[in-house]
Order: structure tokens, then C-alpha cells, then sequence
């Protein structure tokens, strides 16, 4: 784990959260880090910015999790019907080896 030095603008705010999150400051920072980066990635997703492999990369999650957080904040799959049927070929030829 490497280690990153910031400024912090808003210490009474950082503070503030860890007394509601009962943590100390590097847990609440790692913590709105790790949910933030999540918020991130499916707002990417939203803005069809980024496809679905790489939101659930940006997220630190897998595509599955990726699939549950999409879900938890409301977003729809930016897949086709024909996405899909392409993807079942792909995976109908891989398993034909």
C-alpha cells in the first residue's frame, strides 16, 4: 500500500464524519475514498463514458458487484438485446476449444 500525502481544506468535516463514522481520520479518508471512487465509476457508467468491464475496474468491485451498485443507485444496463447476443457467441466459440 503506498502512501499519499493531501491538503485537507475541510478538517472539521473530516473530523465531523469520523466521530459519525466512530473512526479515526486515514479510515474515514480510505473510507470516502472507496466510495467515492464507486460513485465515480457508475456515474462514467451513466454518462456512457466508460462500458461496463471498466466502471466495475474503476469501482474496485467485480462485474457482478458492479451490476448490484448500478442497481442500488438507480442506473439501467447500457446493453442491447444484440450485446448480449454477441457476447452468448463469443462464449458459445471460447467454450467449443
Amino acid at each position: 500500500m503506498g502512501i499519499v500525502s493531501v491538503r485537507i481544506d475541510d478538517e472539521q468535516g473530516l473530523d465531523f464524519f469520523g466521530r459519525v463514522l466512530k473512526k479515526n481520520r486515514s479510515k474515514v479518508i480510505r473510507t470516502l475514498m472507496d466510495e467515492g471512487k464507486k460513485a465515480k465509476a457508475v456515474d462514467l457508467y451513466r454518462k456512457r463514458k466508460v462500458s461496463l468491464g471498466l466502471g466495475a475496474k474503476l469501482a474496485g468491485v467485480t462485474l457482478s458487484e458492479f451490476i448490484d451498485l448500478l442497481r442500488e443507485y438507480n442506473v439501467r444496463l447500457n446493453i442491447t438485446l444484440d450485446d448480449v447476443k454477441e457476447s452468448l457467441r463469443t462464449a458459445e466459440q471460447a467454450l467449443k476449444i
